[in-house]
Protein backbone atom coordinates (compact mmCIF):
# COMPACT_ATOMS: atom_id res chain seq x y z
CA UNK A 1 0.00 0.00 0.00
CA UNK A 2 3.02 2.21 0.49
CA UNK A 3 3.71 2.19 -3.23
CA UNK A 4 0.34 3.02 -4.05
CA UNK A 5 0.42 5.81 -1.84
CA UNK A 6 3.75 7.50 -2.91
CA UNK A 7 2.41 7.73 -6.16
CA UNK A 8 -0.68 9.33 -5.29
CA UNK A 9 1.57 12.17 -3.46
CA UNK A 10 3.97 12.13 -6.72
CA UNK A 11 0.36 12.54 -9.18
CA UNK A 12 -1.10 14.99 -6.62
CA UNK A 13 2.88 17.09 -6.63
CA UNK A 14 3.29 17.48 -10.47
CA UNK A 15 -0.31 18.27 -10.64
CA UNK A 16 0.08 21.09 -8.18
CA UNK A 17 2.99 22.25 -9.80
CA UNK A 18 1.38 22.05 -12.78
CA UNK A 19 -1.83 23.80 -12.33
CA UNK A 20 -0.87 26.60 -9.82
CA UNK A 21 -0.85 28.96 -12.44
CA UNK A 22 -3.98 28.09 -13.35
CA UNK A 23 -5.13 28.29 -9.86
CA UNK A 24 -3.78 31.38 -9.80
CA UNK A 25 -5.88 33.15 -12.48
CA UNK A 26 -9.20 31.16 -11.23
CA UNK A 27 -8.64 32.24 -8.15
CA UNK A 28 -8.34 36.06 -9.38
CA UNK A 29 -11.32 35.72 -12.03
CA UNK A 30 -13.77 33.35 -9.76
CA UNK A 31 -14.80 36.61 -7.49
CA UNK A 32 -16.33 37.96 -11.46
CA UNK A 33 -17.78 35.12 -12.23
CA UNK A 34 -19.66 34.60 -9.52
CA UNK A 35 -20.61 38.33 -9.30
CA UNK A 36 -22.32 38.00 -12.44
CA UNK A 37 -23.98 34.75 -11.77
CA UNK A 38 -25.31 36.05 -8.35
CA UNK A 39 -26.69 39.67 -10.50
CA UNK A 40 -28.25 37.87 -13.01
CA UNK A 41 -30.21 35.44 -10.38
CA UNK A 42 -30.88 38.37 -8.16
CA UNK A 43 -32.68 40.69 -11.32
CA UNK A 44 -36.14 41.47 -11.30
CA UNK A 45 -39.08 38.78 -11.66
CA UNK A 46 -42.61 38.70 -11.76
CA UNK A 47 -44.74 35.36 -10.50
CA UNK A 48 -46.96 33.94 -12.81
CA UNK A 49 -49.93 31.02 -11.90
CA UNK A 50 -51.37 28.56 -14.59
CA UNK A 51 -54.50 27.33 -13.79
CA UNK A 52 -56.74 24.77 -15.75
CA UNK A 53 -61.08 24.82 -15.13
CA UNK A 54 -62.95 21.63 -16.43
CA UNK A 55 -66.07 23.15 -17.94
CA UNK A 56 -67.43 19.83 -19.58
CA UNK A 57 -71.25 19.91 -18.96
CA UNK A 58 -71.46 23.22 -17.42
CA UNK A 59 -74.07 25.78 -17.44
CA UNK A 60 -71.96 29.56 -17.69
CA UNK A 61 -73.56 30.65 -14.40
CA UNK A 62 -71.90 26.99 -12.50
CA UNK A 63 -68.36 28.02 -13.97
CA UNK A 64 -68.08 31.08 -12.22
CA UNK A 65 -67.99 29.38 -9.22
CA UNK A 66 -65.65 26.28 -10.44
CA UNK A 67 -62.47 25.82 -8.01
CA UNK A 68 -59.83 25.29 -10.92
CA UNK A 69 -56.91 23.04 -10.69
CA UNK A 70 -53.69 24.66 -10.18
CA UNK A 71 -50.93 23.24 -13.17
CA UNK A 72 -48.39 25.25 -11.70
CA UNK A 73 -45.83 28.44 -10.88
CA UNK A 74 -42.93 29.84 -12.01
CA UNK A 75 -41.08 32.83 -11.98
CA UNK A 76 -39.91 35.18 -15.13
CA UNK A 77 -37.44 37.14 -15.84
CA UNK A 78 -37.55 40.60 -16.90
CA UNK A 79 -34.78 41.77 -19.34
CA UNK A 80 -36.14 43.04 -22.78
CA UNK A 81 -36.54 40.33 -25.47
CA UNK A 82 -36.45 37.86 -22.49
CA UNK A 83 -38.72 34.80 -22.93
CA UNK A 84 -40.22 32.46 -19.94
CA UNK A 85 -41.74 29.32 -21.23
CA UNK A 86 -43.43 26.25 -18.95
CA UNK A 87 -45.13 23.31 -19.92
CA UNK A 88 -47.93 22.07 -18.30
CA UNK A 89 -49.64 18.64 -18.71
CA UNK A 90 -53.21 19.68 -19.58
CA UNK A 91 -55.24 16.57 -16.98
CA UNK A 92 -57.25 13.73 -18.60
CA UNK A 93 -55.55 14.24 -21.96
CA UNK A 94 -52.41 14.02 -23.61
CA UNK A 95 -51.87 17.98 -24.30
CA UNK A 96 -49.78 20.21 -22.84
CA UNK A 97 -50.47 23.64 -21.87
CA UNK A 98 -47.48 26.15 -23.24
CA UNK A 99 -47.13 29.21 -20.72
CA UNK A 100 -44.91 32.15 -21.44
CA UNK A 101 -44.36 35.29 -20.80
CA UNK A 102 -42.49 38.14 -22.80
CA UNK A 103 -40.55 41.17 -22.01
CA UNK A 104 -40.04 43.69 -24.66
CA UNK A 105 -39.28 47.79 -25.17
CA UNK A 106 -40.85 48.56 -28.37
CA UNK A 107 -44.43 47.12 -29.29
CA UNK A 108 -46.85 49.02 -27.16
CA UNK A 109 -48.12 52.96 -28.20
CA UNK A 110 -49.15 53.47 -24.82
CA UNK A 111 -48.60 56.69 -22.77
CA UNK A 112 -46.51 54.55 -19.98
CA UNK A 113 -44.07 53.96 -22.29
CA UNK A 114 -43.60 51.23 -25.05
CA UNK A 115 -42.35 48.47 -23.21
CA UNK A 116 -44.63 45.81 -22.27
CA UNK A 117 -45.28 42.32 -21.08
CA UNK A 118 -46.93 39.55 -23.88
CA UNK A 119 -48.26 37.14 -21.54
CA UNK A 120 -49.02 33.84 -24.21
CA UNK A 121 -50.79 31.10 -23.66
CA UNK A 122 -51.29 27.88 -25.59
CA UNK A 123 -52.23 24.13 -26.17
CA UNK A 124 -49.98 21.73 -27.75
CA UNK A 125 -49.81 17.82 -28.61
CA UNK A 126 -45.88 17.87 -28.05
CA UNK A 127 -44.24 19.66 -24.95
CA UNK A 128 -42.55 21.96 -27.02
CA UNK A 129 -43.36 25.76 -27.85
CA UNK A 130 -44.29 26.35 -31.64
CA UNK A 131 -47.18 28.88 -32.10
CA UNK A 132 -48.19 28.19 -35.67
CA UNK A 133 -48.77 24.24 -34.86
CA UNK A 134 -50.54 24.60 -31.69
CA UNK A 135 -54.17 23.50 -31.38
CA UNK A 136 -55.44 27.15 -29.16
CA UNK A 137 -53.35 30.21 -28.98
CA UNK A 138 -53.80 33.13 -26.99
CA UNK A 139 -52.08 36.11 -26.51
CA UNK A 140 -52.72 39.37 -24.15
CA UNK A 141 -50.32 42.35 -24.09
CA UNK A 142 -50.03 44.98 -20.83
CA UNK A 143 -48.15 48.23 -20.71
CA UNK A 144 -44.89 47.11 -18.20
CA UNK A 145 -44.45 50.63 -16.49
CA UNK A 146 -46.92 50.45 -13.40
CA UNK A 147 -47.42 46.40 -14.31
CA UNK A 148 -49.22 44.84 -11.25
CA UNK A 149 -51.18 42.10 -12.44
CA UNK A 150 -52.16 40.86 -15.56
CA UNK A 151 -54.11 37.82 -17.08
CA UNK A 152 -54.62 35.84 -20.37
CA UNK A 153 -57.66 32.76 -21.02
CA UNK A 154 -57.90 30.37 -23.32
CA UNK A 155 -60.61 28.00 -24.03
CA UNK A 156 -59.96 24.27 -25.45
CA UNK A 157 -62.26 21.56 -26.57
CA UNK A 158 -60.72 18.02 -26.74
CA UNK A 159 -62.67 14.80 -27.01
CA UNK A 160 -65.42 15.11 -24.89
CA UNK A 161 -63.76 17.50 -22.39
CA UNK A 162 -63.83 21.32 -22.48
CA UNK A 163 -61.18 23.12 -20.44
CA UNK A 164 -61.26 26.78 -19.70
CA UNK A 165 -57.37 27.59 -19.12
CA UNK A 166 -55.78 30.78 -17.32
CA UNK A 167 -52.31 32.81 -16.45
CA UNK A 168 -52.40 35.45 -14.21
CA UNK A 169 -49.03 37.14 -13.66
CA UNK A 170 -48.15 39.93 -10.82
CA UNK A 171 -45.55 41.96 -10.23
CA UNK A 172 -43.21 40.14 -7.89
CA UNK A 173 -39.37 41.59 -7.25
CA UNK A 174 -38.61 44.88 -8.53
CA UNK A 175 -35.39 46.65 -7.50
Amino acid sequence: MLPVLRHVISIVGRISTLNLRTLFIFACFAPLFYGATALAQGGNSDRCEVISLDVTGKKPAQCEHLQGKQLGTFDTVIAEEQLTTKMYRLPKTKLFVVASVLYTDESMASKKGADSISLQLSVSTKRKRDILKNLVYSDAEVPLNGFDVGRVTAMIKTGRRTFMLMMECKEHIRR
